[in-house]
């Protein structure tokens, strides 16, 4: 099988943006087992980590378990879009999971509700999937199969990096990492915050990292 390059096409074309608005955004949600994966499971939180130096992250929390307070973040986050205008949309896996349920959101709204700006610019932006940017980077040292974040970020290439490296957050005796999730939305805001801010902010800085030398 001929190895991946898309490092190297991407390259140029990153670089050549002259105005970069590169955006890295994650879902939080309620999965406490694997029937729950893609199964119209409740968005609890928005993380989204943008700019450079310094970089800045929102995250949109919601209140409670409800349709209410999702579709609430849900418009946080696509009003946060139109401001924003990204050029660039990161994530780790969301080409897998977080647009997609996103888009199954989308689906049970009417016309005149859909979030317009989430579908402009996850249709125009460059939408860059970071888990397979990474894999292809790790390669080089024979990493290539790693595809839990809390490896990549605890890996010997990105160790001189600057990253949150909050994964261990949701490492809670007892628990699996969905429970724990849900415990610390619910118990502990400050770490829940933390892990949310990690994720996006780990995975932006490891893109500015590969494809920009920073």
């Amino acid at each position: 099988m001929k190895r991946p390059d898309s490092i190297e096409f991407l390259m140029p074309v990153f670089r050549s943006l002259r105005e970069p608005r590169i955006l890295s955004i994650d879902l939080e949600t309620l999965i406490e087992s694997k029937e729950d994966f893609l199964n119209n499971e409740r968005i609890i939180a928005i993380s989204m980590s943008y700019g450079i130096d310094p970089i800045r992250t929102k995250v949109l929390v919601a209140d409670d378990d409800t349709v209410k307070s999702e579709l609430k973040i849900l418009r946080d986050m696509d009003r946060f879009l139109g401001e924003l205008q990204p050029n660039v949309i990161l994530g780790y896996n969301h080409s897998g999971y977080d647009i997609p349920l996103i888009q199954s959101k989308l689906r049970k709204l009417s016309f005149s509700d859909q979030l317009w700006n989430f579908k402009y610019y996850s249709g125009t932006a460059i939408v860059t999937d970071m888990m397979y940017v990474i894999a292809e980077d790790l390669e080089a040292v024979g990493d290539f199969k790693i595809r839990k974040l809390r490896d990549v970020v605890s890996n010997p290439r990105y160790a001189t990096l600057k990253l949150r490296r909050k994964k261990e957050n949701v490492i809670i005796e007892g628990m699996n990492v969905g429970q724990a999730i849900k415990h610390l939305w619910l118990n502990d805001r400050t770490s829940f915050l933390e892990y949310c801010e990690g994720d996006t902010e780990d995975v932006l800085k490891i893109f500015y990292h590969i494809f920009y030398n920073l």
